[in-house]
């Protein structure tokens, strides 16, 4: 049963956002405030440090890293080999925001559509959810986006 409920959660996750309940603010200002809430090392946040933050899309991509596995694993609640996370999920995608890179975890209809609609330096608004850490390394997951509206 807890399988069935992890699939349609992963299915429905960016489809059903909400984005008016993502806080406008700076991916900085969200790190700092897990900073100062003494996380580090590794973590998965149970609370939702869920942002709309204005940022630069590169056009850069990777695969997903080790230690985004390790945390989008955990905060989904599946094993990192579930056949499920890595048919939704297996790319990160590279934003700047006040000159600072951020790679975030993307699925796969979330980044084509990016790539349909976002040109390379242009900026965008990104729904995005601070989910953990590992390694002292941030994990994001970007929920999804408007090319059309800017943050003020």
């Amino acid at each position: 049963m807890k399988k069935w409920l992890v699939l349609i959660a992963l299915f429905s996750c960016s489809a059903h956002a909400k984005w008016e309940n993502y806080f406008p603010a700076k991916l900085a200002d969200g790190v700092a405030i897990a900073s100062h809430a003494g996380h580090g090392g590794f973590v998965v946040f149970k609370q939702d440090y869920a942002f709309a933050s204005s940022v630069i899309y590169t056009g850069r991509l990777r695969p997903l890293t080790p230690a985004a596995e390790q945390v989008l694993s955990s905060f989904f609640g599946v094993d990192r080999d579930f056949p499920m996370l890595e048919k939704k999920y297996g790319n990160e995608v590279e934003v700047t925001e006040g000159g600072k890179s951020y790679w975030m975890a993307v699925s796969f209809d979330v980044l084509a559509d990016m790539q349909k609609k976002l040109s390379s330096g242009q900026s965008f608004t990104a729904y995005v959810r601070l989910l953990g850490a590992s390694g002292k390394k941030w994990i994001f997951l970007l929920d999804g986006f408007n090319s059309a509206s800017r943050m003020p």
